[in-house]
C-alpha cells in the first residue's frame, strides 16, 4: 500500500478522534438560580461603527439583567466614540497602546479595572446574541464556577467567506474540546470569555500575556497551568458572529494575523493530529485524481466512496460551527488548497517579516 494511502486512513481515524464531540451552548431549560450575580460587560472596539449598534442592542434586550456595559474605544478612525455615546453604557477611551502590550489586551485591561461587577463578559464587537445569551451563559458559568469562553456559530454570506472553514475547525482542534476522551481543554477563544473578577485580578487579569498577539489563546493556557479547568463551548443558536464580511483581503488579513503562532503554542499531540488529519484530506482528492487519470476502477469506486465519507464528516462539523453549505464541503479540497497557502502567508509574517496588521494598526 502506498504512503499517501496509509496517510489517508490515518487522517480519518485522526479526525474522529478530534472532532467526536461538539459541545454547544445552549439555552437553559431551568430559570438562572443566580439573577443576583452581577455582570460586567467589557466590549473592546476598535473601529467598530458597523458593528456596536448591533451588539449593544442585543445587549439591551437580554432576558438576564446586566449590572453594567463598558465600550472601550481603542483607538478608533471611525465613528465608534460617537456611537459609544448614544447608548447607555459606560465609555472608556485609551488612545495610545504601551510598548509593552499588543493586541486588544490593552483596552481588555482598562475594561477590567473599571468594572465592578462580580462577573466579568468579555465580548467582541461583531458578536450577535439571542435575548437568551447572557442568562445561559451565567447558567453554564454558575454550573462549575469556573471560566467559560465561546466559539460563536459562523454566519457566512459570501463565497469569500467560506474560505474560513478549516481555521474555524483547525481552533476547534487546538482547544481539544472537540477530542474525544479528553479531561482538559486547552485556551480561551477570542470572541466571548466569563471569568470572576475576582479570579481575574489574583492572576493579573491581561497583564501576563500583554505582549502577545494570540492573547486569549494564550491566557486560557496560563489559567490551564494553574490548573484552574475551562469550559469551552460552540455558540450554536445562542451566540453567532460574522467576521469578514467585506472581502477576501479581510479573511487574508485576519488569518494571517500569526495564525501560525497559535498553531505551534497548542499541545503537540493536538497538533500532531491536527496535521495528520489535513494530510490526509490532502492526499485523498490528489490519490483519487490519479486514479481517474490511469483509468484504474476498482481504486477510483473506493476512493470515491472515501472522499463522500469525508465530505459528511466534514460537513458534520462545519454546520455545527457555521452557516457552511454542503457544497463547500462537497469542494472542500479547494478551501483546504487555500488554507495552505494563507497559513504559509501566516508563517512568513511571523517567522520571516516578523510583522502584521491588524484593523489599522501594525503588531
Amino acid at each position: 500500500m502506498e504512503f499517501n494511502y496509509y496517510t489517508i486512513i490515518i487522517g480519518i481515524i485522526c479526525g474522529a478522534i478530534l472532532f467526536f464531540k461538539l459541545p454547544r451552548l445552549t439555552k437553559s431549560s431551568k430559570k438562572t438560580k443566580y439573577n443576583d450575580l452581577k455582570i460586567s460587560v467589557i466590549i473592546p472596539a476598535r473601529n467598530e461603527e458597523k458593528n456596536l449598534p448591533n451588539i449593544l442592542g442585543d445587549l439591551e434586550n437580554q432576558t438576564y439583567n446586566i449590572h453594567e456595559i463598558i465600550c472601550v474605544d481603542d483607538g478608533s478612525e471611525d465613528r465608534t466614540p460617537e456611537i459609544i455615546k448614544e447608548y447607555n453604557v459606560k465609555g472608556i477611551t485609551v488612545s495610545e497602546l504601551p510598548s509593552s502590550w499588543k493586541g486588544k489586551t490593552w483596552a481588555c485591561q482598562n475594561g477590567a479595572k473599571a468594572a465592578i461587577g462580580d462577573i466579568l463578559l468579555f465580548i467582541d464587537a461583531d458578536v450577535r446574541l439571542s435575548k437568551t445569551a447572557v442568562e445561559s451563559l451565567v447558567n453554564r458559568y454558575t454550573t462549575n464556577r469556573t471560566p467559560i469562553s465561546v466559539q460563536p456559530y459562523h454566519t457566512v454570506i459570501k463565497q469569500h467567506e467560506f474560505f474560513s472553514l478549516f481555521f474555524n475547525l483547525v481552533e476547534i482542534c487546538n482547544t481539544a474540546m472537540s477530542f474525544w476522551g479528553a479531561k482538559n481543554t486547552y485556551g480561551f477563544y477570542g470572541p466571548i470569555f466569563m471569568i470572576s473578577k475576582d479570579l481575574f485580578d489574583e492572576h493579573g487579569g491581561y497583564d501576563i500575556v500583554k505582549n502577545n498577539i494570540i492573547e486569549d489563546f494564550s491566557l486560557g493556557k496560563y489559567y490551564n497551568k494553574q490548573g484552574i479547568k475551562i469550559g469551552l463551548f460552540i455558540g450554536a443558536n445562542e451566540i453567532s458572529f460574522r467576521m469578514y464580511p467585506d472581502s477576501f483581503s479581510s479573511v487574508l488579513e485576519a488569518w494571517s494575523r500569526n495564525f501560525s503562532t497559535g498553531s505551534f503554542s497548542t499541545k503537540f499531540w493536538l497538533l500532531l493530529m491536527t496535521i495528520i488529519w489535513l494530510a490526509g484530506l490532502t492526499a485523498l482528492p490528489i490519490e483519487l485524481a490519479k486514479s481517474i487519470s490511469i483509468e484504474n476502477t476498482l481504486s477510483v469506486l473506493i476512493l470515491s466512496i472515501v472522499y463522500l465519507v469525508s465530505v459528511f464528516s466534514i460537513y458534520r462539523i462545519a454546520k455545527a460551527v457555521g452557516s457552511y453549505p454542503f457544497y463547500v464541503c462537497l469542494l472542500y479540497p479547494v478551501y483546504l488548497l487555500a488554507f495552505h497557502m494563507i497559513f504559509l502567508c501566516s508563517l512568513l509574517c511571523t517567522f520571516v517579516f516578523k510583522t502584521t496588521t491588524w484593523k489599522g494598526r501594525k503588531l
